[in-house]
């Protein structure tokens, strides 16, 4: 059983564009417009993917539909599993990244 708080990080402590960049060539096409992280939604195609900074959701503003990373994981054809071991991965990796420019700031 996958606990519920892992899922919890996974979803809100992962950012999505971290995710899409761990994606590559494999994830949507994205970019920063009007101040908001927006990709190509991979149910309609439009680039109207708009990812909410205070909890990590994306809305598509054409379709519809929302997305966290599990989801964007599963319309891209990982299955839940696959998509929550790869997704902890890079939130370990994003939380070491963190952690080590955290480290580098001067003393404030």
């Amino acid at each position: 059983m996958i606990a519920p708080d892992l899922l919890r990080r996974l979803r809100n402590d992962l950012p999505m564009p971290a995710t899409i960049a761990a994606l590559g060539r494999a994830g949507p096409p994205s970019k920063v417009s009007e101040g908001y992280f927006r990709f190509l939604c991979p149910h309609c195609g439009e680039m109207r993917a708009t990812v909410n900074p205070r909890n990590n959701l994306a809305h598509c503003f054409c379709c519809k539909k929302n997305l966290n990373n599990i989801d964007l994981l599963m319309t891209l054809g990982h299955d839940f599993c696959s998509a929550v071991v790869l997704l902890e991965r890079w939130l370990k990796q994003y939380q070491a990244r963190q952690a080590k420019a955290k480290s580098r700031e001067p003393p404030g």
